[in-house]
């Protein structure tokens, strides 16, 4: 008997996530032969920003099929992998084992960190279209503060949540910067997403998701009411993906407004120490 479909938002998100990894791990924009080869998939913002991290117990939460996990832990750190989906696990286990880098990953949503990963973290890093699948962000942040060694820090890339509320149905850039959502909204959004963003001719049979717009305010409070004290909070006019239909590919990592349009923030970081 097919079981009935998942009304619960993460769970239908999920079951789309356990869809992806096959199509993810083949596709060029994840580029999994660079890291099999002995490279990262790190972007330069994030390891110039995450500096020195050998010798460093590291978490790694929603950390997909592992890519920058094991690109961690080519780096030095101590790494585990935390991921809802058990088709990204298996998938990074096994990337583990072929590129011979000593990794640990567990399945298991954020709020279960502590239970399946332990605790006395050095560094908790995330980045790149995380928080938006997270219906609870400062149970995120409690979870953060949780896993941390006192001093310990957390460390966040991501995107920069003003880009909700423009228009992303036509291709001409800065003509399609017309806001038609509001900052400020409610959640879940619920839409169907027919095509994989790394892979935009591939049809899903998980085409429904469920997103949670979080304002950066919303995030540095919930971080701050967790108990970790603010190192910086960084604006930047990249992504490593184009967020707006129109932005331009500006080297091998990001893409930024065409030259001449106005330049937008459309990613941000976030350094945060466990007091």
């Amino acid at each position: 008997m097919t079981p009935p479909p998942a009304t619960d938002p993460t769970e239908i998100n999920r079951a789309r996530w356990d869809e992806v990894v096959d199509i993810h791990i083949a596709s060029e924009f994840y580029d999994v032969a660079e890291v099999k080869a002995g490279g990262s998939s790190l972007d330069p913002l994030i390891l110039s920003e995450l500096g020195d991290i050998r010798g460093q117990k590291l978490l790694h939460l929603q950390c997909h099929f592992g890519l920058d996990t094991l690109s961690l832990a080519r780096l030095g750190a101590r790494v585990t992998g935390l991921d809802f989906s058990s088709n990204a696990i298996s998938a990074a286990r096994a990337l583990a084992t072929e590129t011979g880098l000593d990794a640990t990953f567990v399945e298991g949503r954020v709020e279960q960190a502590t239970d399946l990963a332990g605790c006395d973290f050095d560094i908790v890093f995330t980045s790149w279209g995380v928080l938006m699948w997270l219906p609870d962000i400062n149970l995120w942040a409690r979870t953060i503060a949780a896993s941390l060694k006192p001093r310990g820090r957390f460390y966040l890339a991501e995107c920069h949540p003003i880009l909700w509320i423009f228009e992303d149905r036509h291709a001409s850039y800065p003509e399609n910067l017309n806001v038609v959502r509001s900052y400020f909204l409610d959640g879940p959004q619920n839409w169907d997403n027919l095509y994989d963003y790394a892979e935009p001719d591939v049809a899903l049979t998980s085409y429904k998701t469920n997103e949670w717009q979080h304002g950066i305010g919303e995030v540095v409070t919930a971080l701050v009411d967790a108990g970790l004290r603010l190192e910086f909070l960084h604006e930047h006019d990249r992504l490593v993906w184009p967020g707006i239909p129109g932005m331009v590919r500006q080297d091998g990592d990001y893409f930024t407004a065409p030259e001449g349009a106005p330049r937008l923030p459309f990613s941000y970081s976030i350094s945060a120490r466990k007091l």
